[in-house]
């Protein structure tokens, strides 16, 4: 079993899943995303403001988001397979490069390879993907909003921690048809440009999900 703390990073786990510690205040690459946090987002015009709102709104309003998943990192490394979140927890299970499962929660991500049987144990707790663990969500105290984008139908938020930004930059992307907000993205970038990628698709909502979801791989 190996222990690590996570700064911006999942380690490479069984060929797949990654994200690269260090992002630097400035340019953030290939999101185009830049600026050094400060905390909260009084900082930013009414608009981007009232997008927040919108999006803790529809993050604290879910029961429950499943979808199935395509994910892509460094160096052409790609996965899928099935996410699934509730109010403080996820699960996603890989079906490819290889068959794992990660359960984050409490403050912290397991992963167990069902090849090897090998288990990380990540921290989340001083990482922006923690932000998906927080009950209720808010991007105010200790995150800043670094901004705000909108596109033809769609909107994205980047957050990083406040107080040390070099930890890394998370964004969240959420199709906006008809002022509705569905998440169907998680992004992350490094000071060197290396790029994590979560694609979601056939989300559903507020369905049903099994507490076994969430028990942590041992």
């Amino acid at each position: 079993m190996r222990h690590g703390s996570l700064r911006f990073s999942f380690r490479r786990l069984a060929g797949g899943l990654m994200l690269l510690a260090g992002v630097a205040c400035g340019p953030a690459g290939l999101l185009g995303l830049s600026g050094c946090a400060t905390s909260g987002y009084d900082h930013l015009v009414t608009a981007d403001r009232h997008d927040i709102h919108r999006v803790e709104s529809y993050l604290n309003g879910l029961t429950s988001l499943q979808a199935s998943f395509v994910q892509d990192g460094p160096a052409q490394q790609q996965g899928d397979g099935r996410f699934t979140y509730v109010p403080g927890r996820f699960e996603m299970v890989y079906e490819v490069p290889h068959a794992m499962r990660a359960v984050a929660r409490d403050g912290r991500l397991v992963l167990r390879s069902a090849d090897s049987g090998a288990v990380t144990h990540l921290s989340l707790r001083r990482n922006p993907l923690g932000l998906l663990l927080r009950h209720p969500i808010g991007f105010d105290r200790d995150v800043q909003v670094t901004k705000v984008s909108r596109g033809a139908e769609s909107l994205q938020i980047s957050v990083a921690e406040a107080d040390n930004p070099s930890q890394g930059l998370l964004t969240l992307q959420f199709s906006d048809v008809h002022g509705r907000l569905t998440l169907v993205g998680i992004q992350g970038v490094d000071a060197r440009h290396h790029h994590f990628g979560l694609s979601l698709f056939d989300v559903q909502e507020n369905q049903p999900v099994s507490e076994s979801s969430f028990i942590l791989p041992e």
